[in-house]
């Protein structure tokens, strides 16, 4: 009984708190868990990502660690296309528990160039395919007959019998995007979605099925001049995944210190603002969160905080989560075809 319960809380909590999945604050920060359409789309040839999250961790800690690297390819044999392809990664380990998912995935992406040299757009479609792994550690746990009436003791058996520990599955996903590059390194855009869990696995560690929900996202954002110096960088997510909902948008104010160009150093500020959706159909917010990037040559390093304003605040003291990402973007040797992409 104690068993069911334990595996009823936890996927309660990851329904709940997570959406089954794992999320980020800078959400555009993370491509290949957002899109795989993403995938070499960007003003390089090869990008590496590495980005960290902490949330609750006054009550039930949640750390989320992932990383990519991906290229483009395919200007030796193709006239104006590109391929990209790259290798996604992440851990996440949630309450004392050390309830743990990872997903390792490969994906790949054609990259279509349409328009001309002066109002070029491109559209990209990605797919990926990830082995995934979830598991939890008995040995943090704690049960009702190890407690022999007044204190807590760890050499008396819980009564259980626990046969499983870790599940493993093949997770597939896809995604399309398309950007627009009217005016380079001044006004860009771009739209796109993405379905993750396309097969549905079954994520059970216990006997009974336990399919993840497809998680369905829309996302769209732009880079707006609005002085000589200084540009609006707002972006906006919806995401679907069963029953739950969740809504991300907000902005940054860039502010650029050597001419408005792709490379040139700059530093943003922005709010960002987290709304939810409930099994009943309604929504809340869920979290308001504060942002800022620097950009520095071939290196971008973001920040963010969130402040939680859920009904959980009470419990977390009003605490959310530290997020930092950081992103190298660099050409590589006798590859000087790029995407002219916007940097968000």
């Amino acid at each position: 009984m104690l068993k069911r319960l334990f595996l009823l809380v936890v996927a309660s909590g990851m329904l709940s708190l997570h959406a089954q999945d794992i999320h980020f604050t800078q959400f555009f920060y993370s491509p290949l868990t957002l899109n795989p359409g993403l995938t070499g789309a960007f003003n390089g040839n090869i990008r590496g990502i590495v980005n960290y999250r902490n949330q609750w961790n006054s009550f039930a800690p949640f750390n989320t660690f992932a990383a990519s690297v991906d290229m483009n390819f395919g200007s030796s044999f193709l006239k104006n296309d590109l391929m990209g392809v790259g290798i996604n990664a992440f851990n996440d380990v949630a309450g004392d528990t050390k309830y743990s998912s990872t997903n390792v995935g490969l994906t790949f992406a054609y990259i279509k160039t349409l328009g001309d040299r002066y109002h070029r757009s491109y559209l990209s479609a990605g797919f990926q395919g990830a082995y995934a792994q979830k598991s939890v550690d008995y040995l943090a746990m704690t049960f009702a007959n190890q407690y022999d009436g007044v204190y807590y003791d760890p050499s008396l058996s819980n009564g259980e019998t626990i046969g499983f520990d870790s599940k493993g599955y093949l997770d597939l996903a896809a995604g399309l995007m398309w950007y627009l590059v009217p005016k380079e390194d001044k006004f860009s855009m771009y739209l796109g979605g993405s379905i993750y869990h396309l097969n549905q696995p079954d994520q059970s560690i216990g006997a009974e099925r336990d399919e993840l929900y497809m998680r369905i996202s829309g996302h769209i954002g732009a880079q707006i001049p609005v002085g000589e110096m200084t540009s609006l960088v707002p972006a906006f997510m919806v995401m679907s995944q069963g029953p739950y909902m969740e809504y991300f948008g907000g902005t940054n104010l860039k502010f650029y210190l050597e001419g408005m160009q792709y490379s040139s150093t700059a530093i943003s500020f922005g709010i960002w603002q987290r709304i939810v959706g409930d099994v009943d159909g309604g929504t809340k917010g869920e979290s308001t969160a504060i942002a800022a990037r620097l950009d520095y040559g071939k290196i971008s390093l973001g920040v963010s905080y969130d402040v939680n304003i859920s009904s959980l605040s009470d419990a977390s003291n009003t605490n959310g989560g530290p997020e930092i990402s950081l992103t190298f973007i660099d050409a590589l040797p006798r590859k000087a075809r790029k995407i002219p992409c916007p940097k968000f």
